[in-house]
């Protein structure tokens, strides 16, 4: 087990993961800037629609028809902007972040077995020392001379 190699693919697996996380900050702020555009041409439809229900109700049919037309031309729009932004998908730099991601999460796994292996001979070696000292602690005890 080398350890290099496990610090190693542990910095690639923050790395991948920081861009992940990058790539999903830009997906989420162009969808965002999409969704507040169209609450823009939303609220500008519905002040036309207000003033073509002003306008319909101070004169009888004039300048209402193109109040009505411009202010539903611009809800149609916004909710043209809104399915865009619903349906926008992330670039193809996500499925290779998480690609290389996958692969070194791959590779810490193995070396955190390889590891664990490693640990559990060095445990048995580890061992001998817990079992020789009482042992010869019982020895010394056994063989010393009593105190006259």
């Amino acid at each position: 087990m080398n350890f290099d190699q496990l610090v190693r693919n542990l910095r690639i697996l923050l790395r991948t993961n920081i861009i992940i996380a990058e790539i999903h900050l830009r997906h989420v702020a162009a969808r965002a800037g999409l969704f507040a555009f169209a609450a823009l041409v939303a609220s500008f439809g519905v002040v036309m629609l207000g003033v073509a229900l002003f306008l319909a109700l101070e004169q009888s049919l004039g300048p209402m028809w193109a109040a009505v037309v411009v202010g539903g031309g611009g809800l149609v729009l916004a909710l043209v902007v809104a399915l865009v932004g619903a349906n926008l998908k992330p670039s193809r730099e996500l499925g290779l972040a998480n690609q290389v991601n996958q692969s070194a999460l791959d590779a810490v796994s193995a070396d955190l077995k390889a590891t664990s292996s490693g640990l559990t001979q060095f445990a048995s070696f580890a061992a001998v020392p817990n079992l020789v000292l009482p042992v010869l602690t019982f020895l010394l005890k056994a063989f010393r001379r009593p105190r006259a």
